[in-house]
């Protein structure tokens, strides 16, 4: 993405849709945001608060378009995701598996599955690559085969 024009990179990916900084700035506020609220309470048995999704969106929305650059932003985005990936690896087969409930739900809506560390960030893992194609189609139709993302 440090190669394309930094224009592109604030500006809306379609229509009522939010820009690649404003992409990457919610992938790096949900990643802090596990990081430092969500992974520490993931114990058996605990019933985790979740921040209201807007509230957390709408903070990196704002701060995507505050002025910073695209590469602070990309550079903040990857540091951010290094120390989740590394605090990941860092816990036990155990802990991916511990049972525990988001405000008062003990399965997760989606999956179907009980709610843990595994289920937990495997949502995670859909939810950023649904992103990931956004960005890629987006540069992908603005620049020549010569330059695609890949």
């Amino acid at each position: 993405m440090k190669k394309h024009s930094e224009n592109d990179f604030f500006k809306p990916i379609a229509k009522d849709k939010w820009s690649v900084a404003e992409i990457i700035g919610h992938l790096a506020y949900w990643d802090k945001y596990v990081l430092e609220e969500i992974l520490p309470n993931m114990k058996q048995n605990a019933d985790i608060k979740s921040i209201d999704f807007q509230k957390l969106n709408d903070q990196a929305s704002n701060y995507a378009l505050s002025g910073i650059s695209d590469m602070s932003l990309i550079d903040q985005f990857v540091e951010g995701r290094e120390r989740l990936v590394a605090e990941l690896k860092g816990k036990s087969d155990a802990e991916f598996y511990v049972q525990f409930k988001i405000n008062g739900d003990e399965v997760d809506p989606d999956s179907g599955a009980p709610f843990s560390m595994y289920s937990y960030i495997s949502s995670f893992i859909w939810h950023d690559n649904h992103h990931k194609k956004q960005i890629i189609a987006f540069f992908n139709s603005k620049y020549s085969k010569d330059f695609q993302v890949k």
